[in-house]
């Protein structure tokens, strides 16, 4: 026995806990073992299990360099922990990354200080693990918990109940609330945004038979501000198939809507250009019959028969005027979208007064409509968009004349299986053609894109094909087109025919004969332009009435709020000097809730619709309007009122 072996056996005898049975059981220990001489790091002896890890049989370690085995990046810390082990008490441990035959490892170390007679260091006893597994799993969970917690998307993890169990850090800064904020608060982090109970129920539904949910939510964030949010919600499953918790990704998408808004407007405001000057052309020619009919009205004798004749031109002029500055503002405005019961062919005939005036007398238009094509769901205003947008393009592509054509016909989803929709389901085809200067197929392929146009030199945005294409695809269509370069071109929209009931329909202003409905009421009638004050006091007077005049709101107010005021209902004006009739409408409310209030306003406004609404006041009649209309808006409230005073004496 060597000098150092006699030592080695002297320092277990003394000074080991379990001095012989330690180094007899340290050879078939599963475990790695390695006996090595301090300072010099010179292995003494291995155990099997060692020399099986590193690869070469343990006479072979002896007097090896154990810092030849460990990774250059983690030797200084290795190093810097081996003084600790000549103090008490004089047990370390040690994990870092080490060479063997399977390629670099971690090894955790638990070593402990082996000390002669004397008390000295004289070797270092190591049992080691491979815990790679278990240090990849932790580096995995650390990037995870990293990519998690610092993500461009809002992440929430609920129960399958709804309530949050966890919120990364964008959810916090999108919406301003922690996850302590959310417990204490009580917020149904899932519920917010959906727009109605029967939305959410099914959204549950859907989530709780195992199924993702996707949509577009707008939630509210904490400083009371509204967030437009692209939501995806998946269950997450344990090893027996059961759903665990609910996942919910939201992404901010607010700034691409208003994008999308301004795209939209901005398009609109396209359109409306393109057809200024054959407007303005429409408007003088109305302009002039109006006041040539008036002037030679005024000139009659009494009795004359040719008034009646006259005054029916004055008045059909007023409405074509009415029905031109409707659909301007329908294109100039922002407005919300409705869905509505649409029939596409009144669509098609209301823009046709339209085109015959603005386009160019060298294009021949021409009209195929099908009228067994029943009402279908949409926004009419979008209708109406997507119609003038092709037709406009379609004029704009015959610079020489030609012909275009607007036909509409049912077709069946099963014969459209090539543009993949819906074979279940009918659909609404409209097609415009014309006989233009067509497109090659490099432009057919970019013709929806946003910003592409071939009419650079002319102002166009390339923005009325893009619009088109997103309308059509949020209506749940699909839109085609042929194309041929000299011979035109062909679009072809496909809006699917589903029915919704209860949806209010959208059509033109039919122009009524009949006179206003009786009444003895007592009317305060709150208009500022003394002119339709004057007009509507006649013709309620002359059916009826009994009216009270107002001309502006300060002057409603102080009759409303006078001791002996007697009102049975009010006719108001809401764009009116000194007080809104908004303001009006809160001092009512206030005061005399149970008067029945009609608005009449030339300008409905986003702004005005939503204070409306808050207001919960939906009793609203826009300008311009006929006598019938008003008659019969102005009877509906009247008698509203009257059963709801009578339901609420029953109670």
């Amino acid at each position: 026995m060597n000098t150092s072996q006699s030592s080695l056996k002297v320092a277990a005898e003394t000074q080991s806990p379990a001095p012989s049975t330690a180094l007899i059981s340290w050879a078939d220990s599963l475990e790695l073992a390695v006996l090595f001489e301090p300072g010099a790091n010179r292995v003494l002896e291995v155990n099997r299990a060692f020399a099986r890890k590193f690869g070469q049989p343990g006479p072979a370690w002896v007097g090896h360099d154990l810092v030849a085995l460990i990774h250059p990046e983690d030797f200084e810390d290795w190093a810097s922990a081996g003084p600790r082990l000549a103090r008490p008490p004089f047990h370390i441990a040690r994990e870092h990354r080490w060479q063997t035959a399977q390629g670099w490892r971690w090894i955790s170390w638990e070593e402990t200080a082996v000390r002669d007679a004397e008390g000295e260091v004289c070797a270092v006893r190591s049992i080691g693990r491979d815990v790679t597994k278990h240090r990849l799993a932790e580096e995995h969970f650390r990037k995870l918990a990293q990519a998690v917690e610092q993500a461009p998307v809002s992440i929430v993890l609920t129960t399958p109940g709804g309530t949050p169990q966890y919120v990364n850090s964008r959810f916090t800064e999108v919406t301003g609330f922690t996850l302590e904020e959310i417990f204490e608060g009580q917020i149904p982090l899932l519920r917010d945004g959906h727009p109605s109970e029967a939305a959410y129920r099914h959204f549950c539904a859907l989530v709780a038979s195992g199924k993702k949910w996707s949509g577009e939510l707008c939630s509210k964030r904490k400083n009371g501000t509204e967030a437009w949010e692209l939501v995806q919600v998946s269950p997450i499953r344990n090893h027996l198939d059961e759903i665990t918790y609910l996942l919910c990704m939201r992404e901010d998408i607010s700034e691409r809507k208003a994008l999308e808004d301004q795209l939209r407007q901005a398009q609109k405001m396209e359109s409306l250009g393109t057809l200024a000057g054959g407007i303005a052309h429409d408007f003088n020619n109305i302009i002039s019959i109006i006041r040539g009919f008036t002037e030679l009205a005024l000139i009659l004798p009494p009795g004359d028969v040719r008034m009646g004749r006259y005054l029916g031109s004055v008045h059909s002029a007023a409405v074509r005027a009415a029905s031109l500055v409707s659909q301007i503002l329908s294109f100039s405005r922002k407005s919300d979208v409705a869905y509505r019961a649409v029939q596409v062919n009144d669509q098609v005939r209301e823009l046709a007064g339209l085109f015959s005036e603005t386009f160019p007398r060298n294009i021949e238009q021409c009209y195929e409509l099908d009228d067994t094509i029943e009402a279908f769901a949409a926004d009419p205003d979008q209708i109406r968009q997507v119609l003038m947008n092709l037709c406009v393009n379609a004029r704009d592509a015959m610079p020489e004349g030609g012909k275009l054509t607007i036909a509409t016909n049912r077709v069946a989803g099963q014969s459209l299986i090539d543009l993949k929709v819906d074979p279940a389901q009918d659909y609404a085809h409209i097609r415009i053609a014309d006989t233009g200067v067509g497109m090659a197929p490099e432009v057919r392929a970019r013709v929806f894109e946003p910003f592409f146009t071939t009419k650079q030199e002319h102002g166009g945005t390339g923005l009325g094909l893009a619009v088109v294409y997103g309308i059509v695809a949020n209506h749940h269509g699909v839109i085609d087109l042929e194309s041929i370069p000299g011979s035109g071109t062909v679009f072809h929209v496909y809006i699917p025919l589903k029915v919704r009931a209860n949806l209010p329909v959208a059509n033109a202003t039919e122009l009524a004969n009949s006179k206003l409905p009786a009444g003895t009421e007592r009317v305060l009638l709150v208009d500022d332009e003394l002119p339709i004050q004057e007009m509507l006091g006649a013709a309620l007077s002359d059916a009826g009435y009994r009216v009270i005049p107002a001309q502006d709101g300060t002057e409603a107010i102080q009759h409303i709020l006078a001791v002996d005021a007697q009102v049975d209902v009010v006719v108001l004006d809401l764009n009116m000097p000194r007080m809104s009739g908004l303001d009006v409408l809160k001092v009512m409310r206030a005061r005399s809730p149970e008067v029945p209030v009609l608005v009449v306003t030339g300008n409905l406004t986003a702004l005005v619709k939503e204070e409306l609404r808050a207001l919960d006041h939906t009793d609203i009649l826009e300008k311009p309007f006929d006598l019938t209309a008003f008659g019969t808006a102005l009877r509906g409230v009247i008698d509203e009122g009257a059963r709801a005073k009578a339901k609420g004496r029953r109670l």
